[in-house]
């Protein structure tokens, strides 16, 4: 009895081990802003090395009135950084920003050089998938997953809210929430750890 409480736990630990190391991450403090270094665009900047301060980013330049008789610039050209770069995606508020959902192809993604419509005055959120290493078939090595929410202000982009981690599976647009492995995957752990135990508990009977 004494051997199998001991295993349990160990075990026990090891699987609370295991979901700190997949849940582990930090929020980038002020890690997405506006700034304005093209006078003509607005430009969204992403941090992508918060070691060394290096950032990336994205350029809406605007591209007119849809249809033409609205009152205010709602049109804008997407367009971004010629380094690493940053992948910009259309998110909704609680959605996951993850490696997961962007290769499935979940989100409308912005693309270079195409046209998109910001109604005026009613915010938008973009999720940001970056790093300071060029991506491998969409893919960033040692990335960060953030988003930014946006409004179009009379023609001016501005930025009312955002939230950039690092070190994590992703984050929650809209929150500060870290995105963490699924029940399943956990599941598989628990169910490895177990046979483990009892594997060492056989051989000590």
């Amino acid at each position: 009895m004494k051997r199998t409480a001991k295993s349990l736990a160990i075990m026990g630990v090891l699987l609370a081990t295991m979901f700190r190391l997949h849940a582990q991450g930090y929020l980038v403090p002020n890690g997405i802003y506006v700034g304005h270094a093209i006078p003509s665009a607005f430009e969204v900047d992403v941090l992508q090395d918060p070691a060394t301060g290096n950032h990336t980013g994205f350029f809406l330049f605007p591209d007119g009135k849809t249809p033409p008789s609205s009152p205010f610039i709602n049109t804008y050209l997407f367009d971004a950084y010629l380094d690493e770069s940053v992948r910009v995606f259309l998110v909704a508020p609680n959605q996951p920003v993850s490696l997961e959902p962007i290769m499935a192809h979940s989100y409308t993604e912005l693309v270079l050089a195409n046209s998109y419509v910001f109604t005026e005055g009613t915010p938008f959120y973009v999720g940001l998938y970056t790093s300071n290493y060029y991506p491998q078939n969409g893919i960033y090595p040692d990335p960060l997953f953030g988003w930014a929410e946006l409004v179009n202000n009379q023609g001016t982009i501005e930025l009312l809210d955002s939230a950039l981690a690092y070190k994590a599976q992703g984050i929650y647009v809209g929150t500060r929430n870290f995105v963490v492995p699924e029940p399943s995957t956990m599941g598989l752990f628990g169910l490895g750890a177990l046979a483990l135990g009892w594997r060492f508990r056989r051989k000590g009977t």
